[in-house]
């Protein structure tokens, strides 16, 4: 690490922000060859020659780590742009950058915010874009958390105010005691919305995230401006173990703590079309992030309890998903991946024909997460269909 280098890093303890508590930890920072370590406590902030276990890895060039320095690139572009890699916790390394004071260079500035709405639940959220812009709320899907929209967030947070969250039991919120079914997951959404002063917003959701967003369009149609969901969970017609899992309880998942990395390797590298567009040193990042919040019990039984709460939804019948889904007014995006190993592309079809009036996309080389496999081309048709929803809420 050259000097100058060195001075960056070591001038780190006079910039840490002081309106707001820090949060403790041991990061390594990385640039070239040669490390150090960056220990923040209640007391202040130390730096220490690399030993030892940390939190997160941080690892960029000195080119790279000085425009971050000077505000010109966030770490969430760099980390997008492949300039710069994590080893253990993205969420740890993430909780980094916002804690310390730099000057406004034209690049994405974010933060981290625990949003208490009530209740007992904290809900984790990554606030980025103008406070002015029109608010996009981001849903991650089953097993993720908020990590899994990064790729787009800096494209998206140009033109919008995007909030990115971890959903009550995942990721870095809190993990109550609750149903985990798509209507108790809107009911703290809308919380969330409250506390933040926002009446109506965009929202986009993959996965389960993407049938939660449609349940909010269901359930509360005036909080939802418009909504963009990719590769959405949704009700099954066939559901041939249905007697089984009415009689699994959630709470056996607690017990199921040990899973092989090689296992969950497998399950990620499945969700794309081409596992080679995932590169390693993001692959082992998302692994590190699961096993971190797959460690807490309480994690885990949220995990199984959403999984049977979507697998348990009728598809049909007066209360019926697709029933329901019939009577939805709210302008609708929908992206499905044709090598989708989750949700078959052919709901596409299906969707289409219960909402005639919504842009369907069915993507030929995709997979189940069309953020990451595919980000410019994602974030290119989100924007494009909420500048379309933009204007046509204000001509109405």
């Amino acid at each position: 690490m050259g000097d100058s280098a060195i001075g960056l890093v070591e001038g780190l303890p006079e910039r840490l922000r002081g309106d707001r508590p820090p949060v403790e930890g041991r990061w390594r920072i990385r640039l070239g060859r040669a490390a150090r370590d960056v220990v923040v406590t209640t007391t202040g902030v130390t730096i220490e020659k690399s030993e030892g276990k940390v939190d997160a890895e941080i690892h960029t060039d000195h080119g790279t780590w000085r425009a971050i320095d000077e505000g010109r690139m966030s770490g969430i572009e760099a980390f997008v742009e492949r300039k710069l890699v994590v080893r253990g916790s993205i969420e740890r390394a993430l909780q980094f950058e916002p804690m310390f004071k730099r000057p406004d260079g034209g690049g994405m500035r974010y933060a981290l915010e625990e949003i208490d709405i009530g209740r007992g639940v904290v809900i984790s959220a990554l606030i980025a874009g103008d406070a002015d812009s029109e608010p996009l709320l981001l849903v991650h899907g089953l097993g993720a958390s908020k990590a899994s929209w990064l790729t787009v967030v800096p494209q998206l947070a140009r033109h919008y105010r995007v909030i990115v969250i971890d959903l009550p039991g995942f990721g870095s919120s809190s993990k109550p005691i609750g149903r985990y079914d798509s209507a108790w997951f809107c009911g703290h959404l809308c919380r969330l919305l409250d506390c933040l002063g926002i009446e109506r917003c965009f929202i986009a959701g993959n996965s389960m995230g993407g049938k939660i967003a449609m349940d909010m369009a269901m359930l509360d149609p005036e909080r939802a401006r418009a909504i963009l969901c990719l590769c959405p969970a949704s009700a099954f017609s066939n559901r041939p173990m249905l007697r089984l899992v009415k009689l699994l309880r959630p709470e056996l998942g607690v017990a199921l703590g040990f899973l092989p990395r090689s296992r969950v390797r497998q399950e990620i590298r499945s969700l794309f079309a081409d596992s080679d567009r995932l590169e390693d040193v993001w692959l082992e990042a998302a692994i590190d992030d699961f096993f971190r919040v797959w460690r807490n019990p309480k994690a885990r039984g949220a995990f199984f309890a959403a999984a049977r709460s979507i697998y348990l939804e009728e598809a049909h019948g007066d209360a019926g998903f697709f029933t329901r889904l019939e009577l939805m007014a709210t302008p609708a995006l929908f992206i499905y991946g044709e090598r989708d190993s989750v949700i078959t592309h052919h709901f596409g079809r299906k969707t289409q024909q219960t909402l005639p009036e919504a842009e369907v996309h069915v993507w030929p080389d995709c997979g189940h997460v069309p953020q990451i496999e595919f980000p410019d081309r994602t974030a290119d048709v989100m924007l494009k269909f909420l500048s379309r929803s933009s204007e046509g809420l204000a001509a109405g």
